[in-house]
């Protein structure tokens, strides 16, 4: 809050012309003379409503204070909107000039409150002694939780035992390393180069120098990689089987909204702001935001429960600069967020359980695993949910890292698990997430009816099946390299990479029919290229297996004359003999089920720029 003290001998103000947030006023509030007072200009700021009490309370023994000590007879308390460029909401304003007046009137001080929001002309007489003119930048101290104890951390078998970190011993290289990290503070050896930094190159993924640090771009190929991810995650999430909404929002979010101010506050110094000089926005740290502010004005039956919403959202977080990682740690994400709104706890836990279901499927289907650390709210959370777990765990046959923050917090969520996979550097990454949220539902307003017709408020389920989109594509590059550890070439599944198919000219005269190849395997919608320059056959396939093609084929005399191809096949590191409608038939079968895009550049060699 900024104020301004004047001791005046006079001020009188009138109220001529409401703004859109004024307040209503008796008629004998319009016009107002006070003598010998001290006039308080009051201009209460954004950051004040965290603890809207406690700068009243501080205002009001401030004011008295001052009053006593210039020895004036009574206070005006002025609305002032031109002392701040970061002005509180209306409504908390209006609230904290309240409580500074109420205070001042049992102190059995003679008060008046100007109105709020009115247009006002004031006439004030200075008394011009060194104690006239004060100004003052008062805060409230918010009453923060009291958080008692420590993070606690223990192993949960599958077998319903809990294990101390320390004496426990596994066999998943994963969950010791997860252990090392989370509970007992050990990182990895550092590593001077990732190996997936090469492949990041090699498709034109990359940091933006001219954007703040943690921000990528893409080039024509990790655009096609992450848009047919976005188009894959969307796919898993509408064969969920449940029912969803797919919706779009807008990334940036008015503090001056209580429900979006309270949540925001839990993710503390990573949230990105926006200052407008009038207004203060956070940037979207999820889709939670948009989601819930288009649900709460939803008529929901308890009918139409489970459904769910989701949107692949770009969402903000402030990571600490020297933390961010190409395509795993990014101050600019894209997260494929899908919340499942359910009637109650039972039907949570069913659905949380059927996610987690989906979660590892996903990893599973590209031949990774995950180890769990499941993260609970308070200790009274983990007793709540320790079956779901323990059922979860059996089922994986695995154990679980548990976590159990200190008591005293009041978060809005009981349970998240996290799914982490052990990457090529040794370090245990969180890719999926699902969690159980109590509390946004309150917050933003959001009710359905049940049985009976009353309102209720519903549990909400948050989840990234595959993450976000970035640390999936993190998640599949690191596969790759992977591959390429155990001796054979690492290659991309055939949907997702970005020329499946590179069809070699081996001369001038072959270039015709070998377009005419590549556009029968283009109508199949299969992405081909055709190396129609001057280089030699054997640059060529060099050149095809630099470019991380699927399949690669040369098309000469021969091939024509034969119908049948030798086609390098790259997950296989070897040629295989097929006609064109085989190749076409086997990328067909490899691609079923998932998203296909066209080619994001030019089909020719010859046409492309360098890059």
């Amino acid at each position: 809050m900024k104020a301004l003290y004047i001791h005046a001998d006079s001020m009188k103000f009138e109220a001529k012309e409401k703004t859109k947030v004024a307040e209503d006023i008796p008629d004998e509030l319009h016009k107002k003379e006070m003598k010998e007072v001290l006039v308080a200009f009051i201009t209460v700021e954004s950051g004040d409503e965290d603890a809207a009490e406690d700068v009243a309370s501080e205002a009001a023994k401030d004011i008295l204070s001052t009053k006593e000590q210039v020895k004036a007879e009574r206070i005006m308390l002025y609305p002032y909107a031109h002392l701040s460029n970061d002005l509180g909401s209306p409504k908390i304003s209006i609230e904290i000039l309240n409580m500074i007046e109420n205070l001042i009137t049992e102190a059995k001080a003679e008060v008046v409150r100007a109105p709020f929001g009115w247009y006002k002309s004031f006439e004030i007489s200075c008394k011009g002694h060194p104690l006239s003119e004060l100004s003052r930048d008062i805060t409230g101290k918010s009453a923060k939780p009291a958080v008692t104890g420590k993070d606690t951390y223990f192993i949960l078998t599958e077998g319903g035992n809990e294990v101390s970190v320390k004496e426990y011993r596994s066999s998943s290289d994963c969950m010791k390393y997860m252990i090392d990290k989370e509970a007992l503070g050990i990182d990895a050896p550092a590593v001077k180069e990732p190996d997936y930094l090469r492949l990041c190159k090699k498709f034109g993924i990359q940091w933006e120098s001219m954007s703040d640090a943690g921000h990528m771009s893409l080039g024509p190929h990790g655009a096609m990689m992450f848009d047919l991810i976005s188009d894959y995650a969307t796919d898993v999430v509408n064969h969920s089987g449940i029912g969803v909404y797919n919706v779009k929002g807008t990334n940036m979010f008015s503090l001056d909204e209580p429900a979006v101010k309270e949540h925001a506050e839990l993710f503390g110094d990573r949230l990105y702001t926006v200052d407008t000089g009038k207004k203060k926005f956070i940037l979207r740290y999820a889709a939670c935001h948009q989601q819930f502010a288009m649900i709460r004005n939803w008529n929901i039956s308890y009918k139409n429960l489970p459904f769910g919403a989701f949107e692949v959202a770009d969402a903000y977080r402030m990571e600490q600069s020297g933390e961010t990682m190409l395509c795993f740690r990014t101050r600019r994400l894209n997260m494929p967020d899908f919340h499942v709104v359910c009637r109650d706890i039972p039907e949570a836990k069913k659905n949380f359980s059927k996610l987690d279901g989906k979660i590892f499927d996903e990893i599973e289907n590209i031949g990774r695993e995950y180890d769990m650390l499941v993260n609970f709210s308070s200790k009274q959370a983990y007793e709540e949910n320790k079956d779901l777990i323990l059922e979860l765990c059996r089922k994986h046959g695995r154990d679980a890292l548990i976590h159990i923050y200190p008591e005293g917090i009041n978060y809005y969520w009981t349970v998240n698990i996290e799914y982490h996979m052990l990457d090529q550097m040794k370090r245990p990454r969180e890719i999926g997430t699902v969690q159980i949220d109590v509390g946004n539902a309150e917050r933003f307003g959001i009710k359905y009816s049940d049985e009976n017709g009353d309102k209720k408020y519903p549990v909400i389920l948050h989840c990234a099946v595959v993450g976000s989109i970035e640390r999936w594509m993190y998640t599949l590059l690191d596969t790759a390299v992977a591959l390429e550890k155990t001796g054979v070439p690492g290659y991309l599944p055939t949907w997702i990479t970005p020329e499946q198919v590179r069809l070699m000219a081996i001369n001038d005269d072959c270039i015709d029919v070998t377009m005419e190849i590549a556009d029968k395997i283009r109508k199949a919608g299969i992405r081909v290229s055709v190396d129609d320059t001057g280089a030699t056959v054997g640059k060529k396939v060099r050149l095809s297996k630099q470019d991380w093609c699927s399949y690669a084929a040369v098309i000469g005399e021969k091939e024509v004359e034969s119908g049948s191809l030798k086609v390098y096949v790259r997950s296989e590191n070897k040629d295989i003999d097929m006609t064109v409608e085989e190749l076409v038939d086997r990328i067909k079968k490899e691609t079923e089920g998932k998203p296909v895009r066209p080619m994001y550049m030019p089909a020719n060699l010859s046409t492309r720029c360098m890059f």
